[in-house]
């Protein structure tokens, strides 16, 4: 779906309103999702592999409703690249794969998108506040002002199209809740065995 800048940015607004935050990331990634679905076109099952956890999963879940919940956005935050891929589960994983080609990013043309790539912006920047906000600011300008392509694409096929099998339920003989079993026979939760746990009681 093609946009011209002004619808573009109506729906960038929309989805900096549901990310909380005004990065420059997702106005390229709402590019990169637009693109791809054009490209992939009519499909029976959508679904999304996104290769890094920043920006990029919320464009994903607010465009096309592939969500880490419903299980059709998969995360592969190891790989760490700026890119995602829609494909088609039901058509033998054909998809599309989009990427910010870091050759599209002329430094003379585009000097503050191409440090924000390489993460080298000044400290002042990196550390937040007044001058943070001008240099997204001025990375979307930029983006726009050389047409909204920094892109690449390839026609791939996703290898792993099946939802992870739904493990079964335990109740924990400590707590008393519910848990999934992920592996093992355990009578007793990942947070009463002392494997894992993000919280103290208050």
């Amino acid at each position: 779906m093609s946009l011209n800048n002004e619808e573009f940015m109506e729906l960038v607004e929309k989805v900096w309103a549901f990310h909380d935050r005004r990065a420059p990331g997702i106005a390229i990634a709402c590019e990169m999702v637009n693109r791809a679905l054009e490209k992939l076109g009519e499909v029976k099952k959508l679904c999304a592999v996104a290769e890094t956890r920043t920006c990029l999963p919320d464009c994903i879940q607010y465009i096309t409703h592939c969500t880490i919940g419903n299980g059709d956005l998969k995360m592969m935050n190891g790989i760490g690249r700026y890119a995602l891929t829609l494909y088609d589960r039901k058509n033998n994983g054909k998809g599309v794969r989009i990427f910010v080609d870091i050759r599209k990013i002329e430094k003379e043309k585009m000097p503050e998108t191409y440090k924000f790539f390489r993460r080298e912006r000044s400290e002042a920047v990196k550390a937040g506040g007044p001058e943070r906000k001008a240099s997204n600011k001025i990375v979307v300008e930029e983006f726009l002002a050389n047409g909204r392509d920094i892109f690449s694409m390839e026609d791939v096929f996703v290898t792993c199209l099946e939802k992870p099998p739904l493990n079964n339920c335990c109740v924990c003989e400590e707590c008393g809740e519910s848990f999934t079993m992920e592996q093992g026979e355990s009578k007793r939760c990942t947070v009463c065995s002392g494997e894992m746990n993000y919280y103290r009681k208050a």
